[in-house]
């Protein structure tokens, strides 16, 4: 039993500090869109498929969208949507 405990607080321990794959995108993407080094930007997930990104005294909100490609397929991505900066 203690071996069981001692191997999930290893699991919790090695993942915390890490970012989803999707938080790392959105965080590269902000750093560009708005002209700020990545470790400032904090990202806010208000909503599923939603993230709204702030740095530098300003924000993008960003949303994970799918365009049809050729042969049916699909490319998804996340896609700044809208500029608040005026909030």
């Amino acid at each position: 039993m203690v071996k069981h405990v001692l191997v999930l607080l290893f699991v919790v321990l090695m993942s915390c500090g890490h970012e989803s794959a999707a938080t790392q995108q959105v965080r590269s993407a902000a750093a560009v869109d708005l002209s700020c080094d990545e470790s400032v930007i904090e990202l806010v997930e208000d909503v599923p498929m939603e993230k709204r990104a702030t740095g530098c005294g300003k924000s993008l909100t960003y949303m994970y969208k799918c365009n049809p490609t050729a042969g049916g397929g699909q490319d998804c991505r996340w896609k700044a949507v809208r500029d608040k900066s005026g909030e």
